[in-house]
């Protein structure tokens, strides 16, 4: 976002909250907690239950708690990362306070030390192509600063960028082993691998500067066609930074897509590389003969379907590699990815151990192709989560849906509905997975297991309907003999219509994510949905017969609701209605494609417009498809609650209400506080209302994920008060400034 894009945002978040459109009406009520015990089928421990699911990740390594080890990071484009502290042994455990200290990124991710200072650095894809970041330390933790886009000089020309295609990740290592990094990419044409030499030691320029140059057009002396085998020993160059004599042909497009990774993998001193092509569902390795070639970088072998100790690597489609000691014990480990976005969601990691001996030439063996995932909860893609006490024993279950997950076979999504049953634990909160396949939906063709359960036709026993991705209800009657009984849910409506007006479908277009309220208060149960669009359908019940489900279409936006943002074609609401905290009040809360999530009240009875008391409620952000469940899962006698979030990965992440709260706590008149300047760089100063001259003032300054990220305390008698930025990067952030019982929200940006 450039600059005054980002103050055009600014703005547009200050005439919200000047309408009173935006607010924070209770501040950071829910935080993250990753300590909710969750169990197997065969009662092993999830131990990433809550690290929210992966499909297409990418990964790399640094040490972001300055402990000495190396964590790691996941990165998904259009998502955001995922940090993972190493706790040894190739051990890691989810901790989301690092990922707010990540830049927004684009592209691909790459942490490398180009500056050997032994902090490791930021590289992912800007405008251009590449953009580097310098890592530093602060408050014992990894942060990073803008340095540069990468661009070469070029006579006649001027200034040009280095070139790497939309939808590729280059190559980045020492290639040339004077010591500093160098990178690689295909061209534009997808033919061949141009090389960027880094400069900076022929030049003699300061450790943590890039000036690169190009050395070579065709780097590896391969040339890519439209088949799996590359044409080695290409000549379209001299070793120089012209393309002497190339013919390219007619140009080509269907590969031009490539992901690169370079490693020396039989370790004689120059770097071979993986390369992941757009159109391969395999992985080539191209092996370097640049000691027989005069230092000329050379591929003189390649394997066009890379395997090790007999077991090939395979992605569906566009696999990408990643070289890294996941494990610990200082060699080299390989994992790989699909980069195609559209693609597996679930068996999307393989890992290959390196079992040599640190020193000698790897052995690399297989070990899953679930790595990290399988300790986690995931159901492929866009989890849809549920809490209802299913087993009857008093405490709520997760009965949790997706979009689902990627079939080989077809190349479509399957669905299934997980049932994790509340389980005794002497920690507090604990599941235990009881089926992957509730219901056996998996055989019956489902795309798409959004739930809802609560009596539609009016016999007291609570029914089960599901949302599927087409915008269409179907609806599982409960059999049980009693509202008592554990629900016997089957299949009886697949698809829901309104018999009453002419058999209409009941559809809100695409993805229903239903919930089941009684939104006029006539003591019948109505279904609310909401859908891809942004809106959010009021069905009515107006059947009178016991057993029978009449619905009929009353609004496709309940109490006035439409949410809409700037620059997301695609909204994809997930109401939840009922209580969230203390209070026990029922609100209307809805999740967004951007992962945050709104709350509303006065939306019953015919309300013609909701107030909005959150547009970003607790400050949660699961980054994408942020679909909520509230419920007071533990019991406990404060009824604090907790929430369950699903997201566009699959997973689900577990929140914890850190303290009561009451109807009653506003925020006070923006008007009291002022703020200034804004956008800021190294001060922010703090203004509020004279009047208030008694006890101290709490000035916080959180993330737009929820993080704390300074913190100070006045005397109200000062009126006024500063908080130094020096250390704080560029971004959004949200000054909270509490006095009393009261507190203000302000939106603030800073710009370095």
């Amino acid at each position: 976002m450039n600059r005054y894009s980002f103050l055009g945002f600014l703005a547009f978040l200050f005439s919200l909250v000047s309408t009173n459109s935006f607010a924070q009406f209770q501040g950071d009520v829910f935080r993250p907690y990753n300590d909710a015990t969750v169990l197997d089928l065969n009662n092993q421990p999830k131990a990433l239950a809550w690290a929210g699911g992966l499909n297409h990740p990418q990964f790399a390594m640094a040490d972001l708690n300055m402990d000495g080890k190396k964590d790691l990071v996941v990165y998904e484009d259009y998502v955001g990362v995922k940090t993972f502290i190493s706790i040894g042994g190739g051990v890691f455990k989810y901790d989301v306070s690092y990922e707010a200290n990540f830049p927004q990124l684009r592209g691909y991710l790459k942490l490398i030390d180009f500056n050997g200072d032994n902090i490791e650095d930021l590289i992912h894809r800007n405008n251009k192509g590449i953009g580097v970041y310098h890592g530093y330390y602060s408050s014992g933790s990894l942060k990073f600063k803008y340095y540069k886009d990468l661009e070469y000089f070029l006579q006649g020309s001027g200034n040009i960028n280095a070139y790497v295609a939309p939808s590729s990740i280059p190559g980045a290592a020492d290639i040339d082993g004077d010591g500093d990094i160098d990178f690689i990419a295909y061209d534009v044409f997808g033919s061949t691998i141009t090389y960027y030499k880094n400069c900076q030691k022929e030049n003699n320029l300061p450790n943590d500067s890039i000036k690169i140059c190009v050395e070579d057009m065709c780097w590896g002396k391969t040339l890519q066609n439209y088949e799996r085998q590359q044409v080695l020993a290409y000549q379209c160059s001299d070793w120089g930074t012209t393309c002497k004599g190339c013919d390219r042909g007619q140009g080509k497009t269907t590969h031009g897509s490539n992901t690169l990774c370079l490693i020396d993998i039989d370790l004689d001193g120059d770097l071979d590389h993986f390369n992941g092509n757009e159109s391969f569902s395999d992985i080539q390795f191209f092996y370097n003969g640049r000691r027989d070639f005069n230092t000329i970088d050379s591929a003189i072998a390649e394997d066009t379907i890379w395997s090790s100790n007999g077991h090939a690597m395979y992605m569906p489609i566009y696999p990408a590699a990643f070289a890294l000691d996941v494990d610990r014990d200082n060699d080299l480990d390989l994992l790989f990815s699909p980069f195609d976005q559209n693609t597996e969601n679930y068996h999307s990691a393989s890992f290959y151990e390196n079992t040599a001996p640190a020193g000698q030439k790897p052995n690399f063996v297989y070990r899953t192709n679930t790595y990290l995932i399988e300790d986690m909860i995931d159901l492929g893609s866009a989890s849809y989560p549920v809490l209802y006490d299913f087993n009857r024993d008093g405490k709520k279950d997760i009965l949790v849906g997706s979009d689902g997950y990627y079939d080989d076979q077809t190349g479509t999504l399957k669905s299934r509905i997980s049932y994790y049953r509340s389980a005794e634990s002497s920690q507090g909160v604990a599941f235990k997975l009881i089926t992957d396949d509730f219901l056996n939906l998996g055989t019956q063709g489902f795309v798409g297991t959004a739930l809802a359960i609560g009596d539609l036709d009016n016999d007291t026993l609570d029914d089960l309907v599901i949302g599927r991705s087409d915008g269409t209800f179907a609806f599982f009657k409960n059999m049980a003999a009693t509202p008592a009984d554990t629900p016997i849910w089957q299949l009886t409506i697949d698809t829901i219509i309104d018999v009453a007006n002419g058999n209409k479908v009941l559809d809100v277009g695409d993805y229903a994510t239903p919930c089941i309220y009684d939104i006029d208060g006539d003591g019948k149960n109505d279904l609310v949905s909401g859908n891809q669009a942004g809106d959010l359908y009021y069905f009515n019940n107006y059947g009178n017969i016991s057993g029978f489900v009449g619905l009929k279409e009353t609004s496709q936006n309940l109490a006035g609701i439409k949410i809409v943002k700037t620059n997301h074609p695609y909204v994809y609401t997930a109401p939840y209605i009922g209580t969230m905290d203390n209070t026990n009040k029922d609100y209307l809360v809805i999740g967004t494609e951007w992962g945050q999530i709104y709350r509303y009240d006065s939306f019953k009875n015919g309300a013609t417009q909701a107030v909005m008391l959150d547009s970003n409620y607790s400050y949660i952000d699961v980054k994408s498809r942020a679909t909520p469940a509230f419920a007071n899962l533990d019991n406990d006698a404060k009824d604090l609650h907790e929430a369950i979030i699903g997201n566009t990965l699959g997973g689900l992440t577990y929140y914890r209400q850190d303290f009561p709260v009451t109807v009653g706590n506003v925020i006070a008149n923006n008007a009291d506080v002022t703020i200034y300047p804004n956008p800021a760089k190294n001060t922010l100063h703090i203004n509020w209302d004279g009047t208030v001259n008694e006890g101290n003032v709490e000035v916080k300054l959180i993330s737009i994920t929820g993080q704390q990220i300074a913190q100070k305390t006045f005397n109200a008698k000062d009126v006024t008060g500063t908080i130094g930025l020096n250390n704080i990067p560029s971004g959004m952030y949200y000054c909270i400034v509490k006095f009393g019982d009261t507190k203000t929200v302000l939106p603030v940006s800073i710009l370095k």
